[in-house]
């Protein structure tokens, strides 16, 4: 495990990538709130995390909160996700879903970091992200193949945390009152 920094190119020229196609959705402030972050040494990309994971945050002793981004899951989101071929969803869907999910992740594991302990409510949290991203302007003025590969993503990435919202908590799927 390690900080994302300039010695560990690979990895630093992705996460610059995802900030970017953060920002591409209409959340300028997410991908800024990502780089300080980033800057203060509390996201670090982990070589091990399981293929379970995007990304996990840990607190210790409330002295150290960091953000671990599984390494596959930030060089290939797509190979993360798809872990067995699917021919039968086109390549632009599935970029589109696993660049979601991954963004998803980051801001679910932030809900964490900001003090929500409840997995339910930071699922909540990751899917009111959703929504903004459907409602944003950027996703509006795509051509129309592209909006289409977007919006699947977006129902997939939506549809997968809702389960997993419900697995983790044994709840319905219903949002938190």
């Amino acid at each position: 495990m390690a900080p994302i920094e300039a010695p560990r190119r690979e990895e630093l020229e992705a996460f610059e990538d995802l900030r970017s196609r953060i920002a591409g959705m209409g959340d300028a402030a997410l991908a800024d709130r990502l780089e300080r972050l980033r800057e203060a040494r509390e996201i670090w990309v982990a070589p091990r995390l399981g293929p379970e994971r995007w990304a996990v945050f840990v607190e210790a002793l409330s002295l150290v909160k960091r953000i671990y981004l599984r390494r596959e899951a930030l060089l290939d989101p797509v190979a993360h996700l798809y872990r067995t071929p699917r021919p039968d969803i086109p390549r632009a869907y599935q970029e589109a879903h696993a660049r979601l999910g991954l963004a998803g992740a980051l801001r679910h594991e932030l809900a964490h970091r900001d003090g929500m302990r409840d997995e339910a409510a930071a699922y909540d949290a990751e899917l009111a992200w959703y929504e903004t991203v459907r409602q944003a302007a950027p996703l509006t003025r795509m051509r129309d193949e592209e909006r289409r590969a977007w919006e699947w993503g977006l129902d997939a990435a939506v549809l997968s945390a809702r389960k997993a919202r419900e697995t983790a908590n044994g709840s319905s799927g219903a949002p938190s009152p």
